[in-house]
């Protein structure tokens, strides 16, 4: 059986945010399976449980075989016409806020299509189980995501934030004010390098924040970064992170930051429309980013109790842990045993 893992024309702003994805795959990869991850981008550096391939050379692959699948995060290429499909839908393009009204509708008919045309569409997490009608759970082994050293991450700092530690916020530019509100109280009180990183989901809404703190005191200690240049090792070297109200890639990233064991904060959501198990929730904290000295105590108290910050690493990973293997037990489907 040969599986292709179509990474073009992704409905996400960066491939880096598929990497833990693609090693959560090819982590349960089986001797019977060849697994052909199919792109026009240059062949990375090291890669392992499967061969990386142009769209070019896929069709005497597909011919040489009597059973192919194709999964995919993005509408079926060219190339894969004839390829039974599995959809996996990483985010909800036209649900982010920054289309026009047509670019949205266009996007959602896009989108729909895309959904319609696969043979099944997967979650491999409950956000996307609960947000998308008439998807199947899918069984995945998580693999284990990189270990980077000190010395690998100390460059990520460097370029972030010269070197400082930091706190990295997925937010809306609207509750931009209130967080740096609490940081400035957290600064006064702290008086050292601490710094403050957002990360924006476009370049506009980064373009908003950078209006938003014109004139901020500590504006030297904040630094904006867009989605579209996300890293992992940006969570990895983070101190904390902290999340704005819950969308697909920002449940990603929280996972993320659950499996490199960073303490979270999240927005107070309206509990009937957010999609986090609770477990997951209460490993980290909830927050009204509108009493900006709350979240300012709870940053002093992470940076004065070393102790207290890894006991929340522990809780978070054993909450992460027992969210993967709840979801697994709901699970119909086993990768890739039962994709044929």
């Amino acid at each position: 059986m040969r599986i292709f893992i179509q990474l073009d024309d992704v409905y996400v702003s960066n491939l880096s945010i598929l990497e833990p994805l693609l090693l959560d795959l090819l982590g349960m990869s089986v001797a019977e399976q060849s697994i052909y991850l199919v792109s026009t981008l240059p062949k990375p550096t090291e890669i392992k449980g499967a061969e990386w391939v142009h769209p070019d050379a896929t069709k005497q692959l597909i011919a040489a075989s009597s059973s192919n699948t194709l999964i995919h995060f993005s509408p079926v290429a060219v190339w894969a016409k004839q390829i039974p499909s599995y959809f996996i839908p990483l985010t909800l393009p036209h649900l982010t806020g920054h289309l026009s009204w047509l670019k949205s509708l266009l996007e959602k008919k896009r989108f729909n299509k895309t959904m319609q045309g696969a043979k099944q569409v997967l979650a491999l997490d409950e956000w996307h189980a609960q947000n998308r009608i008439g998807v199947t759970r899918l069984y995945l082994e998580k693999a284990p995501l990189p270990s980077f050293e000190w010395a690998q991450l100390a460059p990520v700092r460097s370029a972030l934030t010269d070197g400082n530690q930091y706190l990295l916020a997925f937010v809306d530019s609207h509750d931009i004010l209130p967080i740096v509100k609490a940081f400035s109280v957290f600064k006064k009180w702290q008086l050292s390098t601490m710094s403050l990183v957002f990360v924006l989901d476009t370049e506009a809404e980064k373009d908003k924040a950078a209006n938003i703190l014109l004139g901020y005191k500590y504006r030297d200690a904040v630094e904006l970064v867009s989605v579209a240049n996300f890293t992992l090792e940006w969570i990895a070297a983070a101190y904390l992170t902290i999340f704005s109200a819950m969308n697909s890639h920002r449940f990603q990233f929280l996972t993320y930051t659950m499996r490199y064991q960073i303490p979270f904060l999240l927005h107070q959501e309206n509990p009937d429309i957010h999609f986090i198990a609770s477990e997951m929730a209460k490993s980290g904290e909830y927050f009204d980013f509108n009493q900006p000295d709350l979240l300012a105590n709870h940053f002093k108290l992470y940076y004065k109790d070393e102790m207290y910050r890894a006991a929340k690493g522990i809780e978070i990973q054993k909450a992460i842990q027992s969210e993967i293997s709840q979801f697994q037990q709901k699970a119909t489907i086993v990768w890739p045993r039962d994709l044929v």
